[in-house]
This record gives structure tokens, sequence and C-alpha cells, in this order.
């Protein structure tokens, strides 16, 4: 028993007559008859009693129908779900990330590449940056975005380098500078990422090698509540490209704040984490193009 007899078992089973199940399936009618003939003889059992022309289904046929058509249904499912995978419209996406980018930057890179019509099944966890690693390298599975250079034989590291910039009220007098530097921000009023974070003490050696001092007004683990604070002051963040995408994402009009350059360039280092030796899905593999290249966008522009 084959897939074409079933087929062509259940389009007679449906019309009651060979040529009309012919045409069904677009085959010939001397096709169809024989292997329902084959089946017949195959089993050693009727299928069909022939009277006045048209077929009479036997008990045995009105039992295989019932497997025939559940079997053929999920023959069925098997191919839509493998054009949906093709199509990446079916499976699933864990992604595991530092806090910072889950908050818009990554949810809109979901919703772009997986629209609500789609059937993949999503799971977006905020996390620190050494439960993102272990995670994936005792799992083999998901994709991960954290703070992260150190090698792991457990895990495949991308890393980005990502410029900083500077966000300020858009009445702030620096507002008319093009780029700004440690001399400009010499002892102003500063809004910056925790004291024991990399891009925190980065800075700090950019503004002692200057020769200028940091004045630390604001330090919060997460950029994003910085962004109510600034307009109206004369304070000036320190920020990602990340969070400058957060903000333009959470305030649209790009009103209030405004963005310049900072130089000499500074780095926020962010990491793709993927597994060393599990197999990713179809899905896993093009989102981490994708996220890979918006990383890739912004570690080339910096700020627009």
């Amino acid at each position: 028993m084959n897939l074409r007899q079933l087929k062509a078992f259940s389009a007679v089973m449906d019309s009651g007559l060979i040529s009309r199940a012919a045409n069904e399936i677009g085959i010939t009618q001397p096709a169809v008859s024989k292997m329902i003939k084959s089946l017949e003889e195959e089993f050693g059992v009727e299928l069909f009693e022939r009277r006045k022309g048209r077929l009479k289904a036997t008990p045995a046929a009105h039992f295989l129908n019932n497997v025939a058509k559940s079997v053929l249904d999920q023959i069925v499912d098997a191919q839509r779900f493998l054009e949906d995978y093709g199509n990446l419209r079916v499976g699933d996406l864990k992604i595991l990330s530092i806090p910072g980018p889950t908050l818009f930057f990554l949810p809109d890179l979901i919703r772009r590449f997986a629209p609500s019509d789609s059937r993949i099944t999503i799971s977006l966890l905020s996390w620190p940056t050494p439960n993102v690693v272990n995670w994936i390298s005792n799992h083999q599975t998901g994709i991960g975005l954290a703070e992260w250079e150190a090698a792991n034989p457990f895990v495949s590291i991308r890393t980005f380098a990502l410029p900083v910039s500077c966000a300020m009220c858009r009445h702030h007098p620096m507002a008319q500078k093009e780029v700004l530097t440690p001399h400009d921000l010499h002892d102003q009023d500063l809004a910056v990422i925790n004291s024991d974070h990399q891009l925190y003490k980065d800075l700090e050696v950019t503004f002692r090698e200057h020769g200028c001092a940091m004045n630390v007004r604001i330090q919060s683990d997460l950029f994003v509540p910085q962004f109510s604070l600034l307009p109206g002051t004369r304070i000036v963040g320190v920020v990602d490209p990340i969070n400058i995408r957060n903000y333009d994402l959470l305030s649209p009009e790009k009103g209030e704040i405004v963005f310049r350059p900072f130089a000499p360039e500074t780095h926020l280092h962010v990491s793709v984490i993927t597994p060393a030796f599990g197999a990713q899905s179809k899905v896993e593999e093009e989102f981490e193009k994708l996220l890979a290249k918006e990383l890739g966008k912004l570690e080339k522009r910096g700020i627009r």
C-alpha cells in the first residue's frame, strides 16, 4: 500500500465514480482502476461492488476509508508544517537578554521577524549576563544577547562595539554642537550607567586621560528611565545605540531629547551568544542573522 493508492481510493470513496475520481486527482481512469484492483488483490478483499455503472463501497472499504482519511490528513498537516517552517511561520524562538534590549529594541525586532499571524512560539527572558551564558551553555539552545567577551567552549560569541553618544534636552546649550568631548562635559552634570559597569569605568579612563572631571549626577542600571529625567534640565546622558533605539521606539515624536556623538569613541560591548554544539532551528538561525545585522548597523553608525 502506498500514498498514491490511498489518494485514489479516497477519491473514489468520495465521488463513487472512477472517472470523477480520476479528474479530481489528475490521473487517468485506467490508472485509478488499476490502483484499486491492486489494493484488492494485495489484501484479498473486495472494496467495491460494481452495480449499474457505479461503485458501492463494501464494509472493508468503509473501514479502510477511515484509516485513509486519517493518514492523508496527517500528510497534509505535515506538508503545511514544512511549508510554514520553510517560510519562517512556525517554530520556537527563545531569546535571553540583558534587561535593556528587552524593553523595546528586541520586541521591535521580534515583531518585524514574526508577524502576528505566524505560529512561531516566542520566549523573551530578561536575565543578567552570567545567567544568559550559563543557560545557553547548559541547554545548547536559544539566542542570547549579553555583555560578554570571554571565551567559552560551549557557546559561540560574536561581539559588537557600539559607540556611545550624548543625550540631552533639545534646549541644552550643547545641543548646538555636532560632537561632544570630555572637555565639553568637564564638570557637567551627567547621567550614566552604574559605576560597577565596564562602560562607566571606560568613561572614567577617557575623562581622566583628557584631564577632565566626570561629575555624575544620576546613575542607574537601565538608561531608559533617565530619558524622563533629562527634559528641562542641563543634565547630559551618555547612552549606547540600543538605548537610543529604545527611545526612538518609546517616543516616536523624538522632540524633547537630542543625541550627539561622543569623541573619542567609547563603546558598549555586547555579544550575540549561541550554542557551540546544539543544532539551531531555521527560525533561530534567521533571527540570529537579523539581530547581528541590526547590531552591525549600530556598530557602524553609532548615532544616526
